[in-house]
């Protein structure tokens, strides 16, 4: 992919010299009285990165899969989560952009004209319910690593958005009788 253009490595960073400690806490704030924010340590940087690479692959699979469904409502959940995903992809872009750092979004690539699904709705349904869940964990673990509180907040909306789109998506599989059950603990 890089060869070809179709993606570009994340933002390189200067080695440090020496480890520095947090003595103050003011290190959480995102922000002080001026309103300037601390810059964005390497592990929020990262976590960031995947964020944008995780949801624009989410948005391209949502349009690529509301493209090519039959079924009316699950063709309007699936562009739903292509808008969520486009939320959050532009919330994540816009804080990179304050702290002066170049987005990292790449090419999405080109959906073809195609209209012929190449999984059933129930198999759509049911990755977008599995990824939609990866997006809630992805969401916890960012806020778990990251150290300024405004972006912790950003990633609670985030899980949030992404876990009523999830349940919300469980529902329409259970309703169209799509949702197998998990084995039941017989003991």
């Amino acid at each position: 992919l890089l060869k070809n253009g179709f993606s570009k490595l994340p933002t390189t960073i200067k080695l440090p010299n020496s480890i520095d400690f947090i003595t103050d806490t003011s290190y959480m704030k995102g922000t002080n009285l001026l309103g300037q924010k601390r810059q964005l340590n390497t592990v929020e940087y990262g976590l960031l990165y995947h964020s944008v690479e995780t949801n624009l692959f989410g948005m391209q699979l949502m349009k690529a899969f509301a493209q090519c469904s039959k079924d009316k409502e699950a063709k309007q959940y699936f562009t739903k989560g292509q808008q969520i995903s486009e939320e959050i992809l532009q919330g994540t872009e816009k804080i990179l952009l304050e702290n002066n750092i170049p987005s990292p979004t790449m090419p999405g690539g080109v959906l073809t004209s195609s209209v012929d699904a190449p999984f059933s709705e129930r198999i759509m349904l049911y990755c977008t319910y599995l990824l939609g869940g990866f997006s809630i964990g992805g969401q916890g673990f960012s806020s778990a690593f990251t150290l300024r509180n405004d972006i912790i907040a950003k990633s609670a909306i985030f899980a949030k958005d992404a876990f009523e789109y999830t349940l919300e998506g469980a529902k329409l599989m259970m309703e169209k009788g799509w949702m197998e059950e998990p084995p039941k603990m017989d003991i």
